[in-house]
């Protein structure tokens, strides 16, 4: 099997609540908690109770154990997989629009190991 990941994964337990507005009503969203299974910069595996379709956007709040931080991220499955015992796990793709996610995730994941870097350089600006 080809490894397709961009970003070294974790596997990693946390909580999450995911934020799900309902198609064809505006202002109407279903809160859903979970745990993650796997994280990356990229996206998350999860495991929920609550069947999600395919695409559907989400707003995903990680609550960091290993850093004791949350995580606010728009993302979007990309995989629903059913468990027999009516739990579901789905693959999310973070849709990254804010760069203080980005950072906090980095710091969450990275943080630990001194090979990397501690300054971050995106688009032409140094973060620290």
């Amino acid at each position: 099997m080809v490894e397709k990941r961009r970003t070294k994964r974790i596997n990693e337990e946390n909580k999450v609540e995911i934020k799900v507005v309902k198609p064809n009503r505006a202002g109407d969203f279903v809160i859903s908690n979970a745990l993650t299974r796997d994280l990356s910069l990229g996206g998350a595996r999860i495991l929920t109770n609550t069947p999600f379709q395919l695409n559907s956007k989400l707003t995903i709040t990680l609550y960091l154990a290993k850093s004791n931080q949350q995580a606010k991220v728009d993302g979007r499955v990309v995989w629903v997989k059913s468990i027999d015992t009516g739990s579901h796990e789905i693959g999310v793709e973070f849709l990254h629009e804010i760069p203080a996610s980005v950072l906090m995730l980095i710091n969450h994941i990275y943080g630990k190991d001194p090979s990397i870097p501690t300054r971050v350089q995106s688009e032409g600006m140094l973060l620290a």
